[in-house]
């Protein structure tokens, strides 16, 4: 599983990090999404964190590619769980959701593929999703990735909590990219962005970023997390440890000022 398509193998390190922090403050959730499912390992770390019982109401995902999307549902019955509490639906997410029901996730959790070309605003159609709306402006056609990011907002319940693998351009390009990144600061929907070290994936060497969101934050403030040293190497690849992972949760957790962190 290395890379297809844009689509970038998520180490268990990682997919481990990014339930935790969706998970923090919350013991139990009624559900989990993940909208680029990939073989489904994040939505499965919430079972292996949080323990099935505690997910009331299941795993949701979406996965556009069939071989995947397959794999993602042996994969469920390989980790044992019930067959009544896994949705994976095939199909393109942005284009065709599959899980617009009337319930909101408490977690959501991804890695989309890096830059990706979709429609965009060759569709005009697409201003009146509301999923895409409220930003005033569509993801450029050869990068879906603030797209996916408002997708998953909108999915998002008013005490839940959305992490997300980014890479880092969606935080500095222009143009109709600067005018989301604008909605989302201004509705103070961002929490965190947690810099992470680069070759930590598996088909890219690039540094990527975790993009934490929330509808109801507690205050205005954004954490700015530095963690792109907090790796330990292995063979050609970059690590994210236990006691890695633990200083960045920690972080996020109490939200504390680290020199140089």
């Amino acid at each position: 599983a290395g890379k297809s398509g844009g689509e970038f193998f998520t180490p268990q390190e990682v997919s481990e990090l990014l339930a935790k922090i969706a998970l923090h403050d919350q013991e139990s959730i009624n559900k989990v999404y993940d909208p680029c499912c990939g073989s489904g390992s994040l939505l499965l770390q919430f079972s292996k964190v949080l323990g099935d019982k505690n997910v009331s109401k299941g795993y949701f995902g979406q996965e556009i590619n069939l071989t995947t999307y397959n794999l993602c549902r042996i994969n469920m019955f390989l980790h044992d769980i019930n067959y009544s509490k896994f949705h994976i639906a095939h199909g393109d997410t942005l284009l065709d959701p599959k899980h617009e029901d009337d319930e909101p996730f408490d977690a959501i959790v991804s890695n989309p593929p890096y830059s990706t070309k979709w429609v965009g605003d060759s569709s005009p159609i697409l201003m009146n999703d509301e999923r895409f709306s409220k930003a005033g402006a569509l993801a450029p056609k050869n990068a879906a990735d603030l797209a996916f990011t408002m997708h998953m907002l909108s999915y998002l319940s008013n005490s839940g909590t959305a992490a997300i693998v980014e890479f880092p351009g969606v935080l500095y390009r222009g143009g109709a990219e600067k005018k989301i990144r604008e909605y989302l600061v201004k509705e103070n929907f961002i929490d965190c962005v947690i810099a992470l070290p680069d070759n930590l994936f598996f088909g890219t060497s690039i540094a990527t970023c975790i993009l934490v969101l929330k509808k109801n934050k507690k205050d205005d403030t954004t954490l700015f997390i530095d963690a792109s040293k907090e790796f330990v190497k292995e063979g050609k690849k970059n690590k994210l440890k236990a006691h890695n992972r633990e200083k960045i949760l920690q972080t996020y957790i109490e939200r504390k000022e680290i020199k140089h962190f």
